[in-house]
């Protein structure tokens, strides 16, 4: 070090460690590393030892960090005589930065010090060393990050997952994210609750009990984690496995608003009624599970699990359309008579134009008359079938399609098929404990000996 430009006041040692998590081995070099080492050189060069500044979790390549914002304000305030680090890449990743704060520390008095490169800003050599040695470094970085990125595009090529794996996922031998099953099935259950109108916090509940972890690997799912899920398009259809109607459905509000409460469930107020009282059932929850309960005061009333009610009553609902449909005067039917009787005089027609009494069986009219009977005659032996189990089964393709509704027409809907249902109190089957009235008048479950109730 020239002595005409050794400095008088301490010198600060400044620590930066980019990324502390899980990180050892030779080329770790840790805060206490560091700062032993900066004190040995200033103690070898016959310099005090000022404050020490860390930055944790902090990157290079930005200008501005917390603690060398506060390093570099006490040399200009003229409390330090200069900066010392451990080597160049903790001061800076960049050739400007690099240059721009060593320029900045010198035009204030300062002095700054590198150990590993013996960099010493006080005379001329180590001023032009410093130069080449930022310059170097960070043309290794940029190389570094090159090959990292052609490396990674090579492995996502063959199909090798980067990062950590995704909720419902997995990593086999080969790198590759596969589904665990039990998993997955969560993660499918915690989007269709968002879609049907649940929170972050009851998504998170039901990713929980399944012991789905967090990408921390943790099974305590905040709301902050639930909606990094949810809102990851990595899930959304085609390539992921949640449709995309659903995944759309179940994102956060664009303006930020939260949904009034009960927005997103189907169920309005008042279409179930408790069977010991007979007043409307309002959701709960029960240590963060969505439920039915009745609102009186006392023992004996009615309450069940939300989900488990709405997916038995849309079922009932949905597999009463078509009864409904076969039950009104005509239903389909007379379309369906009216377009075989259209049919029928087109071929007439055209069979008086030809002069013949009948048509080639190739021929459009022939081939249009055929439908339209084949359809009617499916009609009418659909409307003379007794009921059966399927008719209890919920059409998987109807079902769909109406989840992809808004709640408030979802609810509309469902009045339109069902007037009310009353839940008795008890621990039974829900089957055992819903009646249904219909809004044309038949109930559920029926007197009738033909129809079969699950």
């Amino acid at each position: 070090m020239s002595p005409n430009k050794k400095p008088t006041k301490p010198v600060d040692i400044y620590i930066r460690v980019s990324q502390v998590r899980g990180r050892v081995g030779d080329s770790f070099q840790s805060p206490k590393q560091q700062e032993e080492r900066c004190r040995a050189q200033l103690k070898a060069d016959g310099l005090k030892a000022g404050a020490v500044f860390i930055d944790l979790d902090q990157s290079g390549a930005k200008a501005s960090r917390p603690a060398f914002d506060k390093a570099m304000a006490r040399i200009e305030s003229g409390k330090s005589g200069g900066i010392i680090v451990y080597d160049l890449s903790r001061f800076g990743r960049s050739t400007r930065n690099v240059l721009d704060g060593v320029d900045f520390i010198e035009s204030h008095g300062g002095t700054f010090i590198s150990c590993s490169e013996k960099l010493d800003t006080s005379t001329a050599t180590g001023r032009f060393v410093l130069t080449v040695f930022a310059a170097l470094r960070e043309m290794e970085r940029e190389q570094s990050k090159e090959r990292w990125q052609v490396s990674q595009a090579k492995a996502k090529a063959r199909g090798v997952h980067i990062g950590v794996a995704r909720a419902g996922y997995q990593r086999n031998g080969n790198g590759e994210l596969v589904e665990v099953l039990e998993r997955m099935d969560a993660v499918k259950a915690a989007f269709a609750l968002r879609a049907r109108g649940g929170s972050w916090r009851e998504a998170g509940n039901v990713l929980r009990e399944a012991g789905v972890p967090t990408w921390h690997g943790r099974t305590n799912w905040t709301p902050q984690a639930v909606q990094s899920l949810i809102t990851n398009r990595a899930y959304r259809a085609p390539k992921g496995p949640i449709p995309a109607w659903q995944w759309n459905k179940a994102q956060p509000k664009k303006n930020g608003e939260r949904s009034p409460r009960g927005e997103g469930y189907v169920l309005g107020k008042g279409l179930v009624r408790c069977g010991h009282c007979g007043l409307g059932l309002v959701r709960t929850h029960s240590h963060g599970v969505p439920m039915l309960r009745c609102s009186s005061p006392g023992t004996g009333h009615a309450a069940i699990g939300y989900d488990k009610a709405a997916d038995f009553i849309l079922s009932l609902a949905f597999s009463h359309v078509g009864p409904m449909l076969r039950a009104r005067d005509g239903g389909n039917g007379e379309a369906l008579q009216q377009a075989v009787g259209e049919a029928r005089e087109e071929y007439r027609a055209m069979a008086d134009a030809l002069g013949v009494e009948t048509l080639p069986s190739e021929s459009r009219q022939a081939g249009a008359l055929e439908q339209a009977e084949t359809a009617l005659a499916e009609f009418e032996a659909e409307a003379e079938r007794p009921l059966g189990l399927a008719d209890f089964l919920t059409p998987v393709g109807v079902r769909q399609e109406f989840e992809k509704l808004p709640a408030p027409e979802q609810r509309r809907l469902l009045r339109e098929i069902v007037s009310r249902v009353t839940l008795k109190p008890g621990k039974a089957h829900v089957g055992e404990r819903i009646d249904v009235e219909f809004a044309d008048g038949s109930r559920w479950p029926s007197e009738s000996p033909e129809v079969i109730a699950h």
